[in-house]
Parts: structure tokens; sequence; C-alpha cells
């Protein structure tokens, strides 16, 4: 394995920094932990509770319709504040959705932090990255499959050279899902991984330090994928977040 050429001060101190951020993303009011559920809304309206009036897919948005109140439509994408609670819209395979974000979700009152390994330069890895010109399926938590833009990462672990598949972002970067052999007992069933766009010699940083539990970790109501065949390691990756810290 090789390690970066940022000093090791530095990428201690902005591995800390990444640590408390995502602490901080799991348990804020309307973070990671605080969903309580994803809605699918079709053309007959539903009630969500705690949210006002009823809720309807039309043309792709989420509308909703409020007593005495003209409806109001809401993209994909969009977050919109009620109360305490906020809401926000997704789109997969041309349905619509509704996410619940409650400060008072019994999975955000009960959690404390996230543990993690202790940082090793030696699990941050050189490699190569290339967006691929096809889609391929990925599995998902709840059993939907779907087709995801794709990127190849090609990273050396241990002497064992590893071709990775990542879901292509527009920036060039890629996320990883994968599985190792301390799922189950030392860290969660899989976690994620971001890569960021090759420098300009192609080349890329794998830094499995910065491996992070996925949503669905927090609650059952998110709805990631899993990681692919190639994407599963039968040797042990001790570095990145493991699982979570339920208050004492």
């Amino acid at each position: 394995m090789t390690t970066s050429a940022t000093t090791t001060d530095h990428w201690l101190d902005q591995w800390n920094l990444w640590r408390a951020d995502r602490d901080v993303a799991a348990t804020a009011p309307h973070g990671l932990a605080s969903v309580t559920g994803t809605y699918w809304l079709d053309d007959q309206p539903q009630t969500i509770n705690p949210l006002p009036g009823s809720w309807t897919a039309v043309d792709g948005t989420a509308v909703v319709s409020r007593p005495g109140e003209s409806d109001a439509s809401l993209e994909p994408g969009s977050k919109q504040e009620f109360d305490d609670v906020t809401v926000a819209v997704l789109a997969r395979a041309g349905h619509v959705a509704v996410r619940v974000f409650d400060p008072q979700a019994p999975t955000r009152l009960a959690l404390s932090g996230i543990d993690a390994f202790d940082p090793n330069p030696s699990w941050v890895l050189d490699g190569t990255i290339e967006l691929d010109s096809d889609e391929l399926p990925f599995d998902h938590v709840d059993g939907f499959v779907g087709s995801k833009a794709t990127a190849t990462i090609r990273v050396t672990v241990d002497g064992a050279a590893l071709t990775l598949s990542g879901i292509a972002r527009p920036d060039g970067g890629a996320q990883l899902v994968f599985a190792d052999s301390t799922n189950g007992s030392e860290t969660q069933r899989f976690r994620f991984l971001d890569v960021e766009p090759a420098d300009a010699d192609g080349r890329v940083v794998v830094d499995f330090n910065r491996a992070y539990l996925p949503p669905c970790t927090f609650t059952d109501h998110y709805l990631c994928p899993l990681p692919p065949q190639n994407n599963r390691f039968d040797f042990p990756v001790r570095a990145g977040e493991r699982r979570l810290i339920a208050k004492g």
C-alpha cells in the first residue's frame, strides 16, 4: 500500500475535521438519523403523519393540498419545512416520493455518534479512475434494481490488483459501495467511499480511512445501493467508520 503525498499532520487534521462533520450530519435535528419515512406517491391522495394536507404525484412532482390554501408543487431534489419537520422530494425510475425528517425520530434521539477505526496512512492508496460509457444494474436494499452510470477504479491492495465498480458522479468522481470481511462483526453490513476526480495525470487517491456508513445504517427508510460482486472483498478493511454509537 502507498501513502498520499500530503504530510501526516495535515492528513490527520483533515480526517478529524471529516469525522466531526460526519457526527454532525448524523445527529443534527434534520440529519441522517432523523428520517421517519419515505413515502411513494401516486395519483391517489394520501395523508402522511405528521405532514399537513394530502399528497399526490403530478407530472413528476409532489403536490400537497391543504384546505383553504393553493396546492403546492415540490420538484425532486427540493426540500420544504413544515413547522419542525422537513420534507425532501426524490424521484426514482419515474416515481416520486417524499422523505420526512423529524427531530423527534427515535433513531436520532438514541444516537450519540459514529465509531471509527483509528486513522491509518497505509489505507491511503493510489489508483486510477475511468468513466464507463455503459450503465450497469445495481441492487438496492429495498429490492429495487436500477441502472446507474459507472466508473472503473483500479487500485492495488497488498500487492493484489483490484478492479472496482463505482457509481459515476457528474464531476468525474465516483462513489464506491463495498463490503469486506469485517462486516457483521467489526463493521456494519457494507460501506460507502467517495473517490474524487482524477488529477492531470489520471491518478486518484482512494482513502479507505474515509469509508463511511450508508444512510440505511441510520434508519430503514433509505434506498441505498448494495455492493456489486467485484466490490465484495474477502479481506478486512480496518479503516473508516465502523458502526453507530448509541447513547448510554
